[in-house]
């Protein structure tokens, strides 16, 4: 016979955990979120501030099964039960022997609503793989319970089905694109993917808060709590669970992190993040592809990349899985009202996610207002005024025909590794991406960037003639000896100024440069415009590379202006 025991401590749980583990233990368990050291972990963080009710069920005074409950008592004295965990549990589950779950499942509903009368139960994570939900709905039917369910997909690769190579063969191109992009950033400088130990995570925290800083985030991930818990969990390392960090470096310096939690067989992805500033080398593909890899060569079974419709998690699934939120009632009017209140919450949000549109606007551009209104200065403000909103400026080209000089040389290249620490990271490596190269009088400070074979500014591209170079970036005191260095080697300069750089351009005419090309460059919100109207004089030092020598050249020049 069948009775039951409510445990509300954390200390009576503790003298269920052998058997807790043991059935999970033999039930071959891969679900995380129910492991005893994940729930036991999360009471004692998360769990003060919630009325936590563990049901024991017992036969023969021998625990058979365990439901983890928050009960709460809501308007109405209407009674609430709910998983424990929402919000960082991705999946819940009955603790239960295969032969003891659908009695013990059964027992509880009516033991549970013959106590309270007006009862709600609102039941998150239950996997449609596993047979829960479809007890808890046959059980609603056959008692005439009003009752709704919500699915959201939930993608994962199943390992034992594919051949490791024609899934490498399948996902070609992806990989292709990943191999360029990781093969571009070891060119530059050492890349490392490692396990990262469970007291060293305090560079993953930060890295999370960089990549979410003009973002919307809704994880809570670097939450004090959060934190705790995460740090927490990674230390109690068993066979059974397992929290995992692994780092993506690039010199020593995080740029991706990986977190997951393994049971069992199967990695649940719980989370991941990337360097902003890196992002020209996708550091977000790196990780994952090294992370997907990792678990097949840990030959774990499943590669979970938990619910949700993120558009990366479809590119590489291999099977489907949902997950189901299940709400029900007792039949009163008051319960029933509760219910469908909670069901037209649940609506509007389903509705919500799996529009994409919506939750892209929410998390960037919710996010980015939110930013600019509690934290960005007025530099910030201005930037993204210019950026993102009305932009309209003059771009004035200038060339410099190439001379001889032997003086000795100011500057030297500096190496990319050199400046992973300057508070311009973000420009300095878009710009070496480009195909800039970095020059300085010391590996501290920048005197200017160069390129040997293109004009490369925003919104416009222009081939340099043979034996050119194009510098920017540079202090306008130093200009003269940034002209002497680049023409000792028998190259000529060009370079550019805007129309309010009023010193600048009389600067360069100082010094010998000849204007060439006017480019104006218009933008208003998404819509941007380049209008490049090039002179004569223009084309004939992009095409030809060499001066006009002979006066009637000007004098034709003047009457095509």
């Amino acid at each position: 016979m069948l009775a039951y025991k409510v445990v509300t401590t954390i200390d009576e749980l503790e003298s269920y955990k052998e058997t807790w583990s043991a059935i999970l233990e033999r039930q071959q368990n891969d679900n995380p979120f129910i492991e005893y050291e994940w729930i036991s972990t999360w009471w004692k963080i998360f769990g003060q501030e919630e009325n936590v009710e563990i049901y024991i069920v017992e036969h023969d005074g021998e625990a058979v099964a365990f439901f983890p409950f928050v009960h709460v008592i809501r308007f109405g004295r209407i009674h609430q039960f709910s998983f424990l965990g929402q919000g960082l549990a991705s999946y819940m589950e009955v603790i239960s022997d295969g032969k003891w779950k659908e009695q013990a499942v059964r027992y509880v509903l009516k033991e549970i609503i013959s106590q309270f009368t007006r009862v709600v139960f609102f039941f998150h994570g239950l996997l449609e793989s596993k047979d829960t939900s479809q007890m808890l709905e046959q059980y609603t039917l056959e008692r005439q319970l009003p009752h709704s369910v919500f699915r959201v997909v939930t993608p994962y690769i199943d390992f034992e089905t594919i051949d490791l190579p024609d899934f490498l063969k399948k996902h070609k191109r992806k990989f292709k694109s990943i191999h360029r992009r990781e093969k571009r950033l070891k060119q530059i400088g050492q890349v490392t993917f490692q396990r990262v130990h469970h007291g060293n995570l305090d560079n993953m925290f930060r890295l999370f808060e960089r990549r979410w800083r003009k973002k919307m985030d809704t994880s809570g991930f670097t939450q004090e709590r959060t934190r705790t818990f995460i740090e927490q969990l990674a230390r109690q390392q068993n066979d059974a669970l397992c929290l995992k960090v692994h780092s993506l470096q690039f010199e020593n310096i995080w740029i991706g992190f990986t977190v997951d939690i393994c049971c069992r067989g199967r990695n649940y992805c719980h989370a991941m993040g990337h360097e902003p500033d890196f992002y020209m080398f996708g550091p977000g593909r790196l990780i994952e592809k090294e992370n997907m890899l990792g678990a097949h060569n840990a030959n774990l079974r499943l590669y979970d990349f938990g619910s949700g419709y993120e558009p990366y998690k479809f590119e590489w699934y291999t099977h489907l899985d949902f997950t189901r939120k299940f709400i029900m009632s007792t039949t009163g009017i008051r319960e029933r009202a509760l219910r469908n209140v909670i069901v037209l919450q649940e609506t509007i949000l389903a509705m919500l996610k799996t529009n994409r549109k919506i939750v892209e606007w929410k998390r960037n551009t919710m996010g980015e207002i939110r930013y600019f209104l509690t934290k960005a200065n007025m530099n910030e403000w201005l930037t993204m005024l210019k950026c993102k909103v009305m932009n309209a400026h003059l771009i004035t080209i200038y060339y410099l025909e190439k001379k001889s000089y032997e003086n000795k040389p100011n500057f030297h290249e500096i190496a990319i590794q050199s400046v992973l620490e300057h508070n311009q990271r973000r420009e300095i490596l878009a710009n070496y991406v480009k195909g800039y190269k970095l020059y300085g009088q010391n590996n501290q400070e920048i005197a200017y960037l160069r390129h040997d074979k293109w004009i490369r500014e925003e919104g416009f591209m222009q081939e340099l003639p043979l034996n050119t170079t194009y510098i920017k970036n540079y202090e306008l005191p130093k200009l003269h000896l940034i002209v002497n260095e680049v023409q000792r080697e028998g190259r000529a300069i060009s370079t550019s100024a805007k129309w309010f750089e009023w010193r600048k351009r009389k600067q360069l005419t100082a010094l010998g440069f000849q204007r060439v090309e006017h480019v104006w460059m218009h933008q208003l919100f998404k819509w941007k415009k380049v209008y490049r109207q090039q002179t004569k004089w223009g084309k004939y030092f992009s095409y030809q590379g060499r001066k006009l020598e002979h006066g009637w050249h000007l004098t034709l020049l003047s009457l095509l202006l």
